[in-house]
């Protein structure tokens, strides 16, 4: 805190650091800071105020910005309190009682979890539409509350806070915490939103009453979080949401296809300014709340897809046309608790003089948990989801799905196509004589993945969530496998159900899906999991690594694409 002579124009004022110690006595922070009164031949009054700031001007100003209060340490910095005196003391008088008020406002809400809903531990909390800067002017503070305050109502002066999250919270419920400026809820500082954002990244807002903010004064709030809500670029083919999350995305990428407008190589005629239509394809969990639905038209229309409280699963949704019914693109959602970028393992390793690093999930794509766990294989659950080379959209790991229905077909010179993958994204593309184990009938295409050889870089067609992609063999000259080093001598141990490398490197035997039929073979035996990089640069076949319970190869090559696979991601 800070005493001081009560005249703040005098020139021996100063600015003193002092402390309060258990009994809540004022001690100097250090001699230099102690005082000695009266100074000039009276007795003294004093002006006090917490916490102890530097930076106060000659002229006795201090300024606020409530912007960041992320910890009990930045929120209690701004909880400006104040003393002023009235009653004068002389050394050998009684001893100096200081009562502080609080100057400031305070925003105290109280965030439950509703039955089934979002888990509120640890839950971060920003207030927009607040004051930034305040300040206070000590020489005009008196005892009335609002007095020697200054709020600027400009819009260089409105901001977002980061609030305070108190220790203590649980999965039901949490409390957070802020100071802001005192000021009316008008002008500028009109309309304030509450955003949410959980552990797990799921988001929530809520807009406050309006009210005004009183100096002195402690206001009270409390929400139960619902459904979060997702608002998600278009730039990826899979979605990572939690259960009772509101997922919104635009339908941008459907324009983008092969870098060109999507009319000139998947429609006919000009470029589509209508409205879409969204449904499920099959689901192999009960994800999905209700139908998606769409908003707007064209390229600026948005989905929005909403998954159930407490259920974990995956979901297909397409996009079609409302005029004809053409399926423009297709989404996978996958419904999870889980953060890989809190779970991950490293493979790094060292060839030819090169260093070599992938970041990789702990789990599958389309797995609801890490390993095989004790669910039985075939459930699809613990093994992710198939993919064939090249194409964006998944196939369960089971032949039984919860809801809709998905495909087995030959290929042909109409399906064998990427506008007919596209167009078909719930038909399993089945190989025909002369196809040469390969989905695209007339021709192969080795770049669809984006392996090393063209550039390594992403594609759209790549069926990882954002910021993660199929791993690519750095070099196809060398075995730079990314899971070289994965071997059953290297800390390799085969259980039943899949091979176990050490810490977060589980991998299910997951098995396949046949290229002649689409069944299932060898599940809870074998574990296949797609690179993006062919087999070598003639080849038409691709890399993949290859284990059962007395053999693993980290870079087998020669599989076609139209074989069923797991695919674990890396990071970009």
């Amino acid at each position: 805190g800070n005493i001081a002579d009560y005249d703040l124009t005098a020139t021996y004022w100063k600015n003193r650091k002092y402390t309060v110690d258990a009994s809540f006595k004022l001690n100097p922070d250090g001699m230099a800071n102690q005082l000695y009164f009266p100074l000039n031949g009276s007795d003294a009054r004093f002006v006090a105020y917490y916490p102890y700031a530097a930076g106060v001007t000659a002229t006795g100003k201090m300024s606020f910005d409530f912007t960041d209060q992320s910890d009990k340490e930045k929120k209690e910095a701004k909880d400006f309190c104040f003393y002023r005196g009235t009653t004068p003391y002389s050394k050998g008088g009684a001893t100096p009682q200081f009562e502080f008020s609080h100057r400031f406002s305070k925003i105290r809400v109280t965030v439950k979890q509703r039955t089934g809903g979002l888990s509120v531990k640890d839950i971060q909390m920003k207030l927009s539409g607040m004051p930034k800067i305040a300040e206070v002017d000590l020489n005009k503070l008196s005892q009335a509350q609002t007095d020697g305050i200054t709020v600027g109502t400009a819009v260089t002066n409105v901001t977002e806070i980061t609030a305070c999250t108190l220790s203590g919270s649980t999965d039901a419920e949490a409390t957070v915490e802020a100071i802001v400026a005192p000021h009316s809820a008008t002008g500028d500082f009109a309309k304030k939103v509450l955003t949410f954002t959980t552990a797990k990244g799921e988001i929530k807002s809520y807009e406050l009453p309006k009210r005004t903010f009183n100096a002195g004064y402690s206001y009270s709030f409390t929400f139960v979080l619902d459904a979060a809500t997702k608002v998600a670029d278009g730039m990826t083919n899979c979605y990572i949401v939690a259960p009772g999350t509101e997922l919104t995305f635009p339908v941008s990428r459907a324009y983008t296809h092969d870098g060109t407008n999507f009319t000139t190589t998947l429609h006919t005629g000009d470029t589509y300014t209508g409205t879409f239509i969204a449904y499920d394809i099959w689901a192999d969990a009960a994800v999905i709340s209700g139908t998606p639905t769409v908003t707007g038209s064209g390229n600026t229309a948005k989905v929005t897809v909403k998954t159930n409280a407490s259920v974990t699963g995956n979901a297909v949704v397409k996009i079609c046309r409302l005029d004809n019914g053409e399926t423009v693109w297709s989404y996978h959602i996958w419904v999870t608790d889980y953060n890989p970028t809190q779970n991950t393992y490293t493979n790094m390793y060292t060839f030819s003089s090169k260093q070599y690093e992938f970041i990789f999930m702990d789990r599958n794509l389309g797995a609801t948990f890490a390993g095989w766990g004790s669910v039985s294989f075939g459930s699809g659950f613990g093994t992710g989801l198939f993919y064939q080379w090249g194409r964006k959209d998944p196939f369960p790991a089971t032949d039984a799905v919860t809801t809709g229905s998905w495909s087995k077909n030959e290929t042909s010179p109409t399906l064998g196509t990427i506008a007919g993958s596209i167009k078909n994204p719930g038909v399993f593309l089945l190989e025909v004589s002369g196809s040469e184990y390969d989905w695209l009938y007339a021709s192969s295409n080795n770049t669809l993945w984006g392996h090393a050889a063209n550039g390594g870089t992403k594609t759209i067609y790549d069926p990882c969530p954002s910021g993660w992609r199929v791993p690519v063999n750095s070099d196809l000259s060398e075995y730079t496998s990314p899971w070289k080093g994965f071997t059953r001598y290297n800390g390799g141990t085969f259980y039943s159900g899949g091979y176990d490398w050490g810490t977060n490197a589980v991998y299910p035997a997951a098995g396949y899906r046949i290229p002649s039929s689409g069944s299932l073979n060898s599940v809870g035996a074998y574990g296949l999991y797609w690179s993006a990089s062919p087999a070598s640069s003639t080849s038409n076949g691709a890399s993949y690594l290859d284990f059962f319970d007395n053999y693993v190869n980290g870079n087998y090559s020669g599989a076609g694409s139209t074989y069923g696979f797991s695919v674990r991601c890396s990071q970009e």
